[in-house]
């Protein structure tokens, strides 16, 4: 039975977890995904085909690990990638990689705002799967 419990409060999570990435596709941000550390999707939000663009961009978060975080002193918290056809912001959540895809035209203030939104947004329930 605990199992089972188990089981169907992580189906929920999931749930939720893809209703919030679906949410934040809006006003110019097309792409939402949660990536694990190589940069697989977990759960991802598209509107449009940009794997590619995030999957390059969690690469790129995931080299800064790697490098000892030497950008800003070692406490990056979002890299932002601006790209001839769109804009990338990408960080870290939990144990996972949260990357937002928007439309070129998009201000950088409000795809940061709602990266910072989605990203306190899913961090406990992230971090509660994590650790179980």
């Amino acid at each position: 039975k605990q199992w089972y419990q188990r089981r169907v409060r992580a189906i929920l999570k999931a749930l939720a977890l893809q209703k919030a990435l679906d949410q934040a596709n809006s006003g110019g941000i097309y792409a939402s995904m949660l990536l694990n550390q190589s940069g697989s999707p977990i759960a991802q939000a598209i509107l449009d085909s940009e794997r590619t663009t995030a999957s390059i961009a969690a690469h790129i978060w995931k080299l800064n690990a790697v490098s000892g975080d030497s950008i800003r002193g070692g406490n990056l918290g979002t890299l932002v990638i601006e790209c001839e056809l769109g804009k990338v912001a990408v960080g870290s959540v939990a144990q996972y990689i949260l990357c937002l895809y928007a439309k070129q035209t998009t201000e950088t203030g409000l795809l940061l705002t709602k990266f910072s939104t989605l990203r306190e947004h899913i961090h406990t329930p992230l971090s509660s799967i994590t650790e179980s």
